[in-house]
């Protein structure tokens, strides 16, 4: 990798270690990082505490060069971080008149006056480069000392993340001397396990780091990782051509954008039947621009009296077999397709739980049905007994039936 560049990164904040607050910032610098070629060496989240930071600053620079700090640079009593650098870095800072001017010029643009907690960050020392913040007060602070490089930047994500574009990476740029290059391939349809033993031989004679990332809701990530681009692109080749039908995308695609480019690539367009799924399939195949292009329109159907008055379905196959059925899933599905004019329906009913299951027909039972080309094809999910996994989850399965569907035609 980018054998000049060693990154640490320090997250501060008593709410991310009680978990109050979810630290992503760390994860979206990581992924921005990767795009230019380099991995994060090590992480680390302390709470808000002078001697915790030093500590930290002191531990990381023995293994990194360049390290990133994120939050506690507020105007508030708890955002200790400034003072604690500047003791640090043995730097004195002094009242920043000129920031001060262009704050109080900030604030009248939205007729306010600058609250007196903010001269809190109009201070800078001798020995700090600061870093513009376009989204708030809050000036980031770039520190050198030893041939490393600190960069301490504000925990709100907009803020930071200006910060690492417009300054961090293009300083780390500068310094790559070889780049890492990574790709993700994505699949859905088997385990982790399974997944491995299908591609060990491939993975094990290529000098490449292999990382399987399980997504409890749709599949497994195979993310490949070396500084030679070539065999990267190889083994991916290779990857694929052996496990071809559980792959559906590559790095930052999802189900429901593969699907939707499909469907308009075909000019085929869709509609929904949606029983325990209350309107979430909808949701997810409108989720993109342009999704009028081949989303006609839903209907949410609980009760049996709007499957049978609304969509369709026959009153005596409800009372023969049960909304919770493969006969019913197959009429919404055809049913909701020839009223909304579509290429395609899809009928979904089950019992998502937690309660509602009996013996012949448990908690987590889901019928799918998917109307097309004058075809309904059945899917029979037995999932878990958790109401809200089972309903995620349908709707990701319908969308991969819907994609397989989609390829072969």
């Amino acid at each position: 990798m980018g054998s000049s560049v060693k990154i640490g990164i320090i997250t501060i904040g008593n709410e991310l270690l009680s978990g109050f607050t979810i630290d992503r910032n760390s994860a979206w610098i990581g992924q921005r990082l990767l795009e230019i070629g380099l991995k994060v060496h090590v992480k680390k989240t302390i709470a808000d505490d002078a001697d915790m930071i030093t500590k930290s600053l002191d531990e990381l620079s023995q293994d990194c060069n360049h390290i990133i700090i994120t939050g506690g640079l507020g105007p508030t009593l708890d955002d200790i971080t400034v003072k604690t650098l500047y003791e640090y870095f043995g730097d004195s800072p002094v009242f920043d008149e000129e920031y001060w001017k262009e704050l109080e010029k900030r604030f009248k643009a939205i007729n306010m006056k600058v609250p007196t907690l903010n001269r809190n960050q109009a201070h800078k020392g001798d020995k700090v480069k600061m870093i513009d913040n376009s989204f708030g007060t809050a000036r980031g602070m770039h520190f050198e000392k030893d041939g490393s490089n600190y960069f301490a930047l504000p925990g709100v994500p907009k803020e930071m993340e200006g910060m690492i574009l417009s300054y961090i990476l293009p300083h780390l740029e500068k310094k790559l001397t070889s780049k890492v290059h990574c790709e993700t391939i994505r699949t859905t349809g088997l385990p982790e396990s399974i997944l491995q033993e299908k591609i060990v031989d491939l993975i094990e004679s290529k000098n490449c780091d292999v990382a399987f990332l399980p997504h409890r809701m749709l599949g497994v990530d195979i993310r490949l990782t070396t500084s030679n681009h070539q065999s990267l692109l190889d083994l991916k080749d290779q990857i694929v051509n052996r496990i071809s039908k559980y792959v559906y995308g590559f790095n930052n695609d999802t189900i429901e954008k593969i699907v939707a480019d499909k469907l308009k690539e075909q000019n085929l367009t869709v509609a929904t039947a949606e029983s325990c799924t209350a309107g979430m399939l909808s949701a997810k195949l409108t989720n993109l621009s342009g999704s009028s292009q081949y989303f006609n329109g839903g209907v949410v159907c609980y009760s049996n009296a709007l499957k049978r008055d609304v969509v369709g379905v026959d009153s005596d196959l409800l009372d023969k077999h049960g909304a919770v059925s493969e006969e019913v899933a197959s009429e919404l599905a055809s049913k909701i397709a020839k009223k909304l004019k579509s290429d395609i329906g899809i009928g979904i009913t089950g019992i998502a739980g937690p309660k509602g299951g009996t013996e012949k027909k448990p908690v987590g039972l889901i019928f799918v049905g998917i109307f097309y080309k004058n075809n309904v094809y059945i899917k029979q999910y037995n999932l878990t007994p958790n109401r809200k996994i089972n309903r995620q989850l349908t709707v990701v399965l319908c969308l991969n039936e819907l994609r397989k569907l989609l390829e072969k035609n």
